[in-house]
């Protein structure tokens, strides 16, 4: 079997990021080896302009849409997050550390059930504060998002760079319960196209 074959189907069946270990693991090669076999791989993509990427991003490999392509595919794509939940995440992303009865009181009841989902899903986590919870992103979130890991401040710009808001636009749609819809696609490209 074909080396840059069986990294190529791994890289496509993660569905996410993996580490220089794993396929150093799976091949049983060095990471020298690995790393030009995934050059490799990255430049036979570039030239034959598929709508997919290979991307390195901290030491891990992503296979993934282009954004010009997800857009347009986005409708046939099964859905993770639905949107009011996805806008929670934004809220909780952008503005982390944030109360959870600050976040409840931007979005609503239905906040409850969406840090819920996010907590299972692992893309937020919760600690006592007071008589709330203190809400800020995983380490997975950065992974889902293909976010670079670092403090908050770093995440947050990471968002609005993606995103290409301007700040106050961005603000404006997160603090909105009825969020301009421009901003909230925006948002959304952020996500592999298989999550959204």
């Amino acid at each position: 079997m074909d080396e840059k074959s069986l990294l190529e189907a791994a890289l496509f069946s993660a569905g996410g990021p993996v580490s220089e270990q794993q396929l150093k693991g799976l091949l049983s090669r060095s990471s020298t080896y690995i790393n030009s076999l995934v050059e490799k791989l990255m430049e036979e993509y570039r030239q034959r302009g598929s709508p997919i990427e290979v991307v390195k991003l901290e030491g891990k490999y992503s296979m993934q849409l282009k954004p010009e392509y997800a857009e347009r595919v986005m409708a046939l794509s099964p859905g993770e997050l639905k949107p009011p939940v996805l806008r929670t995440l934004s809220v909780i992303a952008y503005y982390q550390p944030i109360q959870q009865s600050d976040l409840v009181e931007v979005r609503g009841q239905a906040a409850y059930e969406h840090v819920a989902l996010l907590l299972e899903k692992g893309l937020i986590q919760k600690k006592r504060a007071g008589r709330s919870y203190e809400l800020t992103t995983t380490d997975k979130f950065c992974d889902y998002f293909g976010l670079s890991r670092g403090d908050v401040e770093s995440i947050k710009a990471q968002i609005k760079n993606k995103a290409k808001l301007k700040k106050e636009s961005l603000s404006r749609w997160i603090e909105s319960k009825v969020p301009d819809m421009d901003a909230f696609d925006a948002v959304r490209k952020l996500m592999p196209v298989g999550k959204r």
